[in-house]
């Protein structure tokens, strides 16, 4: 006889009381009472909210509730009663399906159910996205999300929430830490469309397969067939199984193959390094999930499809949608042709409903009526609109700009225009695909219904990569002949120009390269180039007054959305100076000194590097001018910042003496702090000379941030000496500066000096909260290199505190901060924390291996001293050699060396086998 078995739909408890093993081995009697308490505020509460406790697991349990709301209610009893008393315990929460049986609960739900508890903090309740999707809607219950993970041996990725009500902890995500791994996310900036896509259901079904099943899938089709869109479109459909790991990144501003690694590495916020490629470090950051990246207009990079091929090569999982007029021709690649939209009948008395139905007709009416309101299709208009579409071979872009023309334009008298403009503009290549041919027709067409002055702006605006304001196309296109505010509304109300996000304004690309060719016929390039390049300059002459002020954020930002004009304009100024134009160096050098503290605060040390070098060297007379000292002071902390101290200590003694000739200014206050930090290692005599210079040049003239900068380092140079009461005050000093003007970079380079000071008179919880504000001060300007170190020194002074857990996660953190960057001693280093974690955990075989992992990960890159200057991570690892035998040494060394990085890391975790 067959039984059935009791399958029921429950939200299944874990709880555990935390840490009662320790305190029964400190003080049993204290421990039995609390462990009582803890009992008896369970069955209490369980019987209050329906819920049954299944099994007892020694000092945790296992129940079932016949909701999530009341497993909530009954946790959140329990923690605000056994909390004040002392009675610390973790509760995590899942709502799925189980077996139940006379004394246990079978089923995925309760594997899940485990893992969440063994993420919770002691007086917190963690929920699965499951419990919480039933609870979400009560206004009774809060419920905080901390982000998706990874749990251990569990299929899908889980989004986990912690509950806030009064009494309950409510946990930093970053510090959770629990059988499972959380995600890194990809930034995914994905488009937000503004209206439905018209007529595309087949091809995006047959594309959602064969994402599922193809590594790199490439869609194909001529210019305005609409690529883009349904890229788009896509990645909307497909967001859900790529939860944080879809990227859609644009390549149409990338004209040079050897541009793509770099504009795909910084689309997903990977850091240059020196010491590994940028295709290593996509590799590194992709690894063996389940990725999406978009790359949309790949068609002029198709030289570097060999590396799109290694990208799937090496990351299995990874898949890869391209846009491009042709195929890759790659043996992985599966090709997808993208055709026109549907047409009507070219019938005759076909019926207006019929033509409506039509997707190119949808598309056209569509955008008629964003111009007039009133627009539709009816018995009067029908055919016309049905000709038109059928002119215009269905193709999108073609059917938005002759929409565009509506408002002023009847359906006849449009088709009438259209007739005229494409039996005049036909392509002169009989060759060419018609549909081509049809789209050059179509923007030929548009743009002879321009005003002279308005095609003049038009041609002109092909120049800005990445978008622009307003003020910038005034800046560079306009002119006594080409007023700029009426012409941009008329290339916009005729879809030539789009307006984003921001009021930002942008060209679709197939449009903007008609407007190249337009500009080279008309022979305007160079001289609208150099007005270019010197609306950029200007442009980051304000990013650095930003920076160097009051708005150091906004400044920040406003720099990464004309990244791609900076460049441009760096790039045509160096051209422009090689070929002997003394304007045009001295522009570029000042541009990148403007940049010097931006490219720092992002990270972009090796464009920093690689730009002054370039100017510095096309620079031949070497004569001191304003623009020289600041791309030298530019070039010298990229090289500090890189390593290289003594060719930065070279540029920025050069940078002193040249600002010296330059009289009372901005670039005397900053070379000297500069030269004080490029002395640190060698002269702190002569580096406190130098910083104090710069103090009081600063003050003299009344530069507030320059004196917040060189008090700073003022400061650090004499902990450095000792004098640990002068550098408190000088740091005290540098941050109230810092903190009036909103200078968040140095703001955390002040309250990391502080903190530093107060761990080394023994006030580690002091120095703990300087180093919190130091942090967050550095998430805000977004300095990941700052956040890595950081990280690193909390988790050294938790160390201190011997709390190896909390050390244990904020050096993952460093570690995960550090990799990003490509840091190998930064990684090495918090290693090596990870390694004295274990063996204050009294885990001295896992600290060993640990260490040994490290170390042969260091030298593989020829880093001598992966311990560095702190003795504490050294003296626990010797302590823990120490505690083993000689062979069980050897032993766990040699495991230690054929670790990779994960393995290392996995082992770091407590309560994880060891590798074998």
């Amino acid at each position: 006889m067959i039984v059935a078995l009791d399958r029921r739909l429950v939200a299944v408890m874990f709880t555990d009381m935390a840490g009662y093993t320790a305190l029964l081995q400190a003080d049993e009697r204290l421990a039995l009472d609390r462990r009582e308490r803890y009992w008896d505020a369970l069955e209490r509460h369980h019987e209050a909210f329906g819920g049954t406790i299944v099994q007892r697991l020694g000092d945790g349990s296992m129940s079932m509730f016949p909701s999530s709301l009341a497993a909530v209610q009954a946790a959140v009893a329990v923690q605000q009663e056994l909390a004040p008393q002392d009675v610390l315990v973790r509760i995590g929460v899942h709502s799925g399906e189980v077996v139940v049986e006379p004394e246990r609960l079978t089923g995925d739900a309760v594997n899940v159910a485990a893992r969440i508890e063994s993420f919770a903090v002691p007086g917190g309740v963690l929920l699965s996205d499951a419990a919480y999707e039933q609870i979400k809607n009560r206004s009774d219950v809060v419920a905080v999300p901390l982000g998706r993970f990874r749990l251990k041996n569990v299929g899908r990725a889980f989004e986990l929430f912690a509950v806030s009500a009064d009494g309950l902890v409510v946990q930093d995500a970053r510090a959770l830490e629990g059988k499972g791994e959380r995600f890194a996310r990809l930034p995914s900036s994905l488009p937000t469309p503004a209206v439905p896509l018209v007529g595309r259901t087949g091809e995006l079904a047959a594309l959602t397969d064969l994402v599922r099943t193809q590594g790199v899938v490439t869609i194909t089709g001529p210019g305005g067939v609409g690529k883009t869109r349904v890229l788009i479109e896509l990645g909307r459909l497909l967001a859900a199984e790529f939860p944080d790991a879809l990227a859609f990144i644009t390549l149409a501003d990338v004209s040079e193959p050897a541009a793509f690694l770099p504009t795909l590495a910084t689309a997903l916020d990977v850091k240059e390094a020196e010491e590994r490629t940028l295709l290593d470090g996509i590799v590194s950051l992709i690894g063996d999930r389940p990725t999406l990246l978009l790359l949309d207009n790949f068609e002029q990079i198709v030289a570097v499809a060999p590396e799109v091929a290694t990208l799937t090569e090496r990351c299995p999982m990874l898949r890869i949608v391209v846009t491009s007029r042709a195929p890759l021709r790659l043996a992985a690649e599966h090709e997808f042709s993208l055709g026109p939209l549907a047409l009507p009948s070219g019938s005759e008395g076909v019926s207006p409903e019929s033509v409506a139905a039509s997707p190119a007709v949808v598309l056209f009416v569509q955008r008629a009526r964003s111009a007039r309101g009133s627009f539709d299709v009816t018995a009067d208009n029908a055919g016309a609109i049905a000709a038109i579409c059928r002119r215009l071979d269905g193709l999108p872009l073609a059917l938005e700009l002759a929409a565009a023309r509506s408002r002023l334009l009847s359906p006849d008298a449009l088709l009438e225009r259209l007739d005229h403009a494409l039996d005049v503009l036909t392509s002169a290549n009989r060759d060419s695909p018609g549909r081509q041919q049809t789209l050059r027709a179509t923007i030929d067409w548009s743009h002879s219904l321009l005003t002279e002055p308005e095609q003049r702006l038009f041609r002109r605006m092909a120049l800005f990569a990445g978008g622009c304001a307003f003020g910038d196309v005034e800046a560079v296109c306009a002119d006594a002949e080409t007023p700029s505010l009426d012409g941009l509304e008329s290339l916009v109300d005729k879809a030539l120009v789009q307006v984003e996000a921001q009021d930002r304004l942008q060209m679709l690309e197939t449009i903007r390269e008609y407007a190249r060719e337009r500009l080279e016929a008309a022979g305007e390039s160079d001289q609208i180039a150099l007005r270019h390049a010197h609306r950029y300059a200007a442009l980051a002459r304000e990013v650095r007054d930003g920076i160097e002020g009051t708005t150091q954020q906004a400044s920040i930002e406003q720099g990464v959305a004309d990244e791609a004009n900076l460049e441009a304009a760096l790039g045509k100024l160096l051209d422009a100076a090689r070929a002997g134009d003394a304007d045009a160096l001295e522009a570029g050098l000042q541009l990148c000194g403007d940049l010097w503290m931006y490219w720092h605060i992002r990270g972009k040390h090796l464009t920093a590097r690689d730009y002054t070098a370039r100017f510095l060297q096309a620079d031949a007379t070497s004569a001191p001018t304003r623009g020289r000292v600041g791309a030298l002071i530019t070039a010298g902390l990229a090289c500090w910042t890189l390593g290289a101290y003594e060719q930065a200590d070279e540029q920025w003694a050069e940078a002193c003496q040249g600002a010296a000739g330059l009289g009372p200014a901005r670039e005397v206050c900053i070379a000297a702090t500069c030269r004080a930090i490029g002395l640190l290692g060698s002269d702190l005599e002569e580096a406190s000379k130098c910083a104090r210079e710069g103090a009081e040049a600063s003050r003299a003239l009344g530069f507030a941030w320059a004196e917040g900068l060189a008090s700073s380092f003022d400061g650090i140079v004499d902990a450095l000496q000792g004098d640990t009461e002068t550098a408190a005050e000088k740091s005290e000093h540098a941050l109230a500066i810092q903190r009036r003007l909103g200078d968040h970079e140095g703001a955390g380079v002040s309250l990391s000096t502080l903190a530093q000071l107060a761990a080394g008179r023994n006030d580690l919880v002091g120095a703990l909260d300087l180093y919190g504000q130091a942090l967050a001060a550095f998430e805000a300007i977004g300095d990941r290199a700052e956040e890595a170190r950081i990280l690193s020194e909390m988790a050294w002074t938790h160390l201190g505190l011997e709390d190896a857990a909390a050390a244990r996660r904020y050096f993952f953190e460093s570690v995960r901060a550090y990799t990003e960057l490509a840091s190998i001693r930064g990684a090495g280093l918090s290693l090596i924390g990870l390694a004295a974690a274990a063996a204050v955990d009294h885990r001295p075989d896992a600290a060993v291996r640990i260490a040994a992992a490290a170390e042969i990960y260091a030298s593989e890159e020829g880093i001598v001293n992966v311990y560095g200057d702190n003795p504490v991570g050294r003296e626990l690892i010797d302590r823990a050699r120490a505690s083993l035998a000689a062979e069980d040494v050897i032993r766990a060394t040699e495991a230690g060396r054929r670790l990779t990085i994960a393995e290392t890391l996995e082992m770091a975790r407590p309560g994880d086998p060891a590798p074998a």
